[in-house]
């Protein structure tokens, strides 16, 4: 099952339903409203990417046992599907309010009565959709403690930038079971830096000292732009 087909979906309905706006729309807002990588009621927002999944595949559940219902039945079920998972990821946070005043106001502009058996229908819809995700998800290693200790600092040895935090986060990232049916992680992961002493780590650092001195020649503009973006948009 590919993002790729949802939007399809999405699209479609959008043009011609009551609502107006896109069946994912709801909680593309919410997303971007709700995870930010701030502090929330007290408590840390959840890793954006794992939230998002999750989301998403809720998201794409409802669309697809959907599919053969009326575009207004298809975006409820969705909506719900999204509300759903939202509070499941969010309940931490006790954001209740927030994302329930969120949904009403979507499930108003797409127009079926609240009281009627499509309401009812695409209400269970979602919620079986959503039920069928967050179980899958509920012990896939995203709670589990990692404990980390900070490198020495010397060649070859990680190292968070200056001022940064000391312990990198969603350390335990590296035992989540993946999502989209992948197996071995390990398979996917980039091969290992050469040896500090070896004449390819020479080459690197010489790049990295040409690219990131404050006087750098070498360094485009653009090159600038990009670092300062992930500066200010990364926890690391």
């Amino acid at each position: 099952m590919k993002l790729a087909s949802l939007l399809t979906v999405a699209c479609a309905t959008a043009a011609y339903a009551a609502y107006s706006g896109d069946i994912v729309q709801y909680w593309v807002d919410q997303s971007a409203i709700l995870v930010n990588g701030t502090t929330i009621g007290g408590l840390p927002s959840p890793p954006s990417g794992w939230f998002n999944a999750i989301v998403q595949g809720a998201v794409y559940e409802a669309a697809v046992n959907s599919a053969d219902e009326s575009l207004a039945f298809q975006q409820l079920a969705v909506s719900h599907a999204a509300h759903d998972t939202l509070l499941w990821t969010f309940h931490g946070t006790r954001l209740y309010a927030t994302i329930d005043a969120a949904f009403a106001s979507v499930a108003v502009s797409i127009g079926i009565n609240a009281s009627s058996p499509d309401a009812s229908r695409a209400r269970e819809t979602g919620e079986q959709a959503a039920t069928r995700v967050t179980v899958a998800r509920a012990n896939d290693g995203i709670h589990r403690y990692v404990a980390y200790t900070p490198l020495p600092a010397e060649p070859g040895s990680y190292q968070g930038r200056p001022g940064g935090p000391r312990i990198p986060d969603t350390p335990q990232a590296q035992d989540l079971r993946l999502f989209g049916g992948l197996d071995n992680v390990t398979k996917y992961r980039a091969p290992p830096p050469p040896a500090p002493e070896s004449p390819e780590f020479e080459q690197f650092l010489v790049q990295v000292y040409e690219q990131g001195g404050n006087a750098s020649v070498k360094r485009t503009e653009y090159d600038t732009e990009t670092a300062w973006f992930w500066l200010e948009s990364s926890p690391m």
